[in-house]
């Protein structure tokens, strides 16, 4: 139910944003496709046995900590809004897809950043946060978990309205380490420089 919610919010959110803008130079719209090679190092789920009392010291315990590896699938919607000469992208982003270890991984977040553009591309950095689900199996339960990722992201423009680029990225919670970093192809509502 929830992933269905998800998936709906994420449609009514383009459709406002590119069938009724009606100040496309100013507010461009953007759709980013890409793929991401992602590290992540969270608690693995385990059961401690309980002690009412002990005599001795208890021996150490291996960290719990299981770290994996893997190719996800993203979608990024996001609308840029210039404000005091420097554009600001907001948006919301979508990820999924198989880690070695773990299963399987699918997100959904909200992105907020800042970039700077020329004529040949743009460099920008972004803070992308959300929620984040494990899973072990397809039949399996999800584990919920919060995501927070400082990013930057620098891209190449081809044509007026389509981009290339790569985005690198870190963990910034304490209870989930890692990296990531992708490549993309993204697509403009309207020339890039605000040309017809």
């Amino acid at each position: 139910m929830v992933v269905k919610v998800l998936v709906f919010g994420f449609a009514a959110v383009v459709a406002t944003g590119c069938v009724w803008e009606r100040n496309v130079d100013k507010r461009l719209a953007r759709v980013q496709l890409g793929v991401n090679s992602r590290q992540l190092t969270t608690q693995a789920p385990a059961d401690k046995p309980r002690y009412l009392a002990r005599t001795t010291e208890p021996t150490p315990q291996p960290s719990n900590e299981q770290a994996s590896s893997g190719v996800t699938g993203s979608l990024q919607f996001a609308m840029r809004y210039p404000r005091n000469n420097i554009p600001i992208y907001m948006g919301a982003e979508i990820e999924a897809g198989p880690l070695e270890n773990q299963g399987y991984l699918g997100g959904a977040y909200g992105v907020v950043g800042a970039e700077a553009a020329s004529g040949r591309g743009s460099l920008s950095v972004e803070l992308s946060g959300g929620r984040r689900w494990l899973r072990a199996g397809l039949n399996e339960d999800d584990i919920p978990g919060w995501m927070l990722e400082p990013r930057v992201r620098a891209q190449l423009t081809l044509t007026p309205q389509v981009t290339v680029g790569g985005v690198l990225g870190a963990n910034a919670l304490p209870d989930e380490r890692g990296w990531m970093a992708g490549v993309y192809i993204g697509m403009f509502s309207a020339p890039i420089d605000g040309s017809k």
